[in-house]
């Protein structure tokens, strides 16, 4: 017998990962402090459940998990994260991240479990303009880059252990976009369909994203080399489409699948900075998800430079363009389009 445990099982990322692997295993756990909110999930997470090989488990990773009774177990994935930016003090990064990430080790430790996937994020590299890849130092430059950068370290000590015997897979994703997701493309998607969207000196402002089946395929295939010896015990990879997409490309992308043809207009960006720098003492009071907030606005000029050099070197064979992926999420949940 062989069984999965999920951490963040009910989230975007956890519930995507266990309908893909519903039969590869014997039972899959999904541990979470809560079940799904969005509702394409929610319908995903009653059907895995309704298949009677899918357990959900209340549980907090901030805790002790040595007390889950859980035996026989073949893979830990951990994609559960605090990860809003804005959204969150700075200790609410660490205290879930990187206390979890250590006691999701110890867990691994006492049920006897040698092979453990974990998501970063490509928030580790910081910002910048240049392009970035793996061998790029880390320079984080926000709290939760840096939480996911000490949740790496805490598994390469963990793999460091037993480096013969154990195996670990770290993926750094880029925007990670899809059914469910309820993120930023997922308003990008709806702001294009109004028409109310236009850019802001920010058309060529690299944005590195992957589609969410595209990391589930990438995350499987790296990790099933690792079992079969093709690949090194420890790998670390970037999930992004190649070549980084920019901005204009997803608006394009979406633009296609949606059969529009408006003309997308452009502000100059000093315009726009100026504006931002002028009302920032009321959008820095906003609500950390409004789409005014001071540090949301800021993003809007971050670029992500980043390439897949792990991934095209091993010569991964990518299922999804970035127009097939919208056209792919369109098919399967018109809610998010409509």
């Amino acid at each position: 017998m062989k069984n999965l445990v999920i951490f963040g099982g009910c989230g975007f990322i956890g519930i995507h990962y266990a309908i893909k692997n519903l039969y590869n295993f014997d039972k899959i756990f999904l541990i979470d402090l809560n079940k799904p909110k969005n509702l394409f999930l929610i319908e995903k997470f009653k059907k895995l459940i309704e298949s009677q090989k899918v357990f959900f488990i209340n549980s907090d990773i901030r805790n002790n998990l040595i007390n889950l009774d859980i035996e026989n177990i073949s893979l830990i994935a951990d994609f559960a994260a605090v990860h809003k930016e804005p959204g969150h003090k700075e200790d609410e990064y660490f205290n879930t991240n990187v206390v979890g990430s250590n006691n999701i080790c110890k867990f691994a430790e006492n049920g006897n479990c040698s092979n453990i996937i974990f998501t970063s994020s490509i928030s580790v590299y910081g910002s910048g303009d240049h392009k970035k890849n793996e061998d790029t130092k880390p320079l984080p430059d926000t709290p939760y880059g840096k939480s996911k950068l000490q949740s790496e370290n805490n598994y390469i000590q963990w793999f460091q252990k037993d480096k013969e015997n154990r195996i670990l897979t770290i993926c750094r994703p880029g925007v990670v976009f899809g059914s469910g997701e309820n993120g930023n493309v997922t308003r990008l998607v709806k702001i294009v369909k109004k028409k109310l969207f236009f850019f802001m000196g920010n058309r060529d402002l690299y944005k590195s994203g992957i589609y969410i089946d595209e990391l589930i395929n990438a995350l499987i295939w790296v990790n099933s080399k690792q079992k079969d010896k093709a690949f090194d015990n420890f790998v670390l990879f970037n999930g992004s489409f190649n070549p980084c997409p920019k901005l204009d490309d997803y608006v394009l992308a979406i633009q296609e699948t949606l059969n529009l043809k408006n003309k997308i207009f452009e502000i100059p960006k000093k315009i726009i900075l100026k504006f931002i720098n002028l009302t920032s003492f009321i959008t820095k009071k906003l609500r950390s998800d409004s789409s005014l907030n001071f540090i949301r606005l800021k993003k809007l000029f971050r670029s992500n430079n980043v390439e897949p050099n792990f991934l095209i070197k091993k010569k991964y064979n990518y299922e999804f363009s970035l127009v097939s992926a919208m056209k792919k999420w369109k098919q399967i949940n018109k809610t998010d389009w409509f």
